[in-house]
C-alpha cells in the first residue's frame, strides 16, 4: 500500500529519470536484479520476462518499464531508493555547497522544483522544514523582486512564518534561486524519514531485573529433563505441607538413633 512518503519517492524518481539526472542504468547499480527479484511481486516479475522472451532482449530500460519507479518505490526497501535518489543529487552536484558545481543546471532545479512540490503536498515536508534551510540568510540574498514580495506580504500580515515565506516565494522561486545545496537539505531530512518509520524500528526486549533468572525458551526443555533426572521430582524427596498453625514453630530435632542389641 502506498504512503505519503513512497508517493513522493515515486515523484522524484520520476523527476530523476525524466531530468536526465539519473538512468536506468543507475537505477539498476543500487536496485541489482537480487534486490529486485526478492523486492518485487512476481506478477511484475512474470511481466518483465515475458516482455523479455518476446522482444528477445532485456536491458536496463526494459526493467524499469515494466518496474515503474511507483512499483519501485512501494516494494524496495526505503533505503535502497533513497541511496539512488542521493546519487542522483550527487551525480549532478546539488549536494555540493560550493557554487558553479552543477552539471546541468537547469534540469538540476527542475528536478529540485518537482521534488520540493511533491513533498509539500504530500506532507512528507512542511513549510517550517523548508524555512529551516531556507533560513533568513538565503533569503535575504535571493532576487530583490523576491525579497520586496516577502517584505510586503509580511507588512500587510503584521507577522512572518514559515508558511508566509513559502506561500510569497513559491517552491518554483526557491528551486531557482536558492543554493541548490540548501534546498538538497531539506529533501534529506524528509528522505531520512524511513530510519524511524515502523517497519524498521525493531523493539529491544527490557533488561532482566536484578536478582531474576533470565531462562531463554529453547532451554526451558532441556532444564526441566536435568530437574527429573535428578530426582527433584520425586513425590518422597517433597515434604508435606505443613499446617497452617504449626508456622512459627519448631519442628523437633530428631533423637539419636538407638541400635539394635
Amino acid at each position: 500500500m502506498a504512503t505519503d512518503r513512497t508517493r513522493w519517492y515515486t515523484d522524484v524518481l520520476e523527476a530523476a529519470l525524466e531530468t536526465k539526472l539519473l538512468t536506468e542504468q543507475d537505477l539498476l547499480a543500487h536496485m541489482t536484479p537480487s534486490v529486485l527479484a526478492k523486492a518485487l511481486p512476481k506478477d511484475v516479475l512474470v511481466r518483465m520476462f515475458e516482455s523479455a522472451l518476446t522482444s528477445g532482449s532485456m536491458s536496463p530500460k526494459a526493467v524499469v518499464q515494466a518496474a515503474t519507479p511507483q512499483l519501485l518505490a512501494e516494494h524496495v526497501a526505503p533505503e535502497v531508493v533513497w541511496q539512488c535518489i542521493a546519487a542522483a543529487a550527487e551525480g549532478a552536484g546539488i549536494s555540493e555547497r560550493e557554487s558553479g558545481k552543477l552539471k546541468d543546471e537547469p534540469n538540476a532545479r527542475e528536478f529540485l522544483r518537482r521534488g520540493l512540490v511533491s513533498a509539500l503536498a504530500s506532507g512528507v515536508m512542511t513549510a517550517k522544514d523548508v524555512v529551516e534551510y531556507i533560513d533568513a540568510s538565503v533569503i535575504g540574498h535571493l532576487p530583490d523582486t523576491l525579497t520586496t514580495k516577502l517584505l510586503e506580504a509580511a507588512l500587510g500580515a503584521g507577522k512572518l512564518d514559515p508558511q508566509l515565506v513559502v506561500d510569497t516565494l513559491g517552491t518554483e522561486a526557491i528551486a531557482k534561486h536558492a543554493p541548490t545545496s540548501a534546498v538538497w537539505s531539506c529533501f534529506v531530512k524528509a528522505g531520512d524519514g524511513w530510519r524511524i518509520s515502523s517497519r524498521e524500528i525493531i523493539a529491544e526486549p527490557p533488561p532482566p531485573r536484578p536478582g531474576t533468572l533470565e531462562v531463554m525458551d529453547d532451554d526451558v526443555a532441556s532444564v526441566l529433563v536435568d530437574l527429573e533426572d535428578s530426582g527433584a521430582f520425586d513425590p518422597k524427596l517433597i515434604e508435606k505441607p505443613r499446617a497452617i498453625e504449626d508456622f512459627g514453630k519448631q519442628k523437633p530435632k530428631p533423637g539419636p538413633t538407638k541400635r539394635p542389641v
